[in-house]
């Protein structure tokens, strides 16, 4: 058994170094299962973990940004994705979320590789976020920097960069189109195992997964 991790932060600015977190989901995923009769389905979008964290509380006590840019984008999406982003009493504060994530490898499988979508974004601000904690160390014995992956990359080099990185993991596009949510940090994860998932069935000779 081989286990991965996946984690999509969602932000209040584009810079790694100092932006306010919204979110970040995470999922733990096995690559056996990519190719084994029991392949991941919809259904598994419940395996992705969400750690909502409090804006307010990060740039009170960390002085952490809020971009104008990235507030009027995220005010002219959908109804649906602002009211994931909505402020709520039970929004974590930067400790909070230090120790959950902890608790969270720590009831994990034995983790491999770790995976994000921009190596120069989601591992820093996840290192940042535990450094503001004293707990570096503590994140680093569980993910090691060397073995921290880029999706992208991996997708690129596995279909000759194709124009849409982010293709749609199952034959029906237009059913994953009316499914998938986009600027959802859930869906984000969920959506690159499922591709993952796509490009090793693929190469083992095997049908696609349908919706």
């Amino acid at each position: 058994m081989k286990n991965d991790l996946i984690i999509d932060f969602e932000t209040m600015s584009p810079d790694a170094n100092n932006c306010a977190v919204i979110d970040v989901a995470a999922m733990v995923f096995d690559w056996e299962r990519f190719t084994s009769r029991e392949p991941y389905t919809l259904k598994d979008i419940r395996n992705v973990t969400r750690f909502k964290l409090s804006v307010a509380e990060q740039v009170k006590n960390y002085n952490y940004v809020v971009t104008s840019d990235t507030l009027q984008f995220w005010s002219e999406l959908p109804s649906e994705v602002r009211a994931k982003i909505t402020p709520k009493k039970s929004d974590l504060s930067v400790e909070e979320f230090t120790k959950q994530f902890m608790d969270y490898l720590n009831k994990a499988p034995k983790i491999d590789y770790w995976w994000s979508r921009s190596n120069t974004f989601d591992p820093i601000i996840l290192a940042r976020l535990f450094d503001s904690q004293g707990a570096r160390n503590q994140i680093e014995n569980k993910l090691k920097y060397w073995k921290v992956r880029d999706l992208r990359t991996f997708i690129d080099a596995k279909l000759d960069f194709p124009k849409i990185n982010g293709f749609c993991p199952f034959e029906d596009d237009d059913k994953w189109n009316k499914t998938f949510k986009q600027h959802d940090s859930s869906w984000d994860v969920f959506a690159d195992v499922l591709r993952l998932q796509a490009i090793a069935r693929a190469e083992n000779d095997l049908e696609q997964v349908t919706l």
